[in-house]
């Protein structure tokens, strides 16, 4: 399952204003930055350069990333802009997983403990 088209962040001037207002943390695979909006729901933008990988590498890393916000469920009214790191498309899914939530949570944005129907993984 994908985010929805409304949940994500695809303008350059969106991104910019995340980039420029926002709270900042990082893991050893990505920076997160977020930032309040008056929206009520959660937007999440990606951002995996080629340092990542190849097509094939980053396509996959983009994946499990929205695997994870789509498996979490995150409060409502937040921008949410994730850089992926080179190393993040050699560890598994459950630690990209893992260290993407603990962040989260580090930046101010509020991850409920209620597990989802069905968790997907993604390879």
């Amino acid at each position: 399952m994908s985010l929805p088209t409304n949940q994500r962040i695809r303008r350059p001037a969106e991104f910019r204003a995340v980039f420029a207002r926002g709270r900042r943390s990082s893991n050893e695979f990505t920076n997160i930055v977020a930032k309040p909006n008056d929206l009520s729901y959660l937007r999440v933008g990606l951002a995996v350069s080629k340092r990542v990988g190849n097509a094939v590498t980053r396509n996959l890393v983009k994946r499990r990333i929205r695997s994870t916000f789509t498996n979490m469920n995150v409060s409502k009214g937040w921008d949410v802009v994730i850089t992926a790191k080179p190393g993040s498309s050699d560890v598994p899914f459950t630690e990209l997983d893992r260290a993407i939530k603990k962040t989260i949570e580090r930046v101010g944005v509020k991850v409920s403990e209620d597990a989802p129907k069905q968790p997907r993984t993604v390879v």
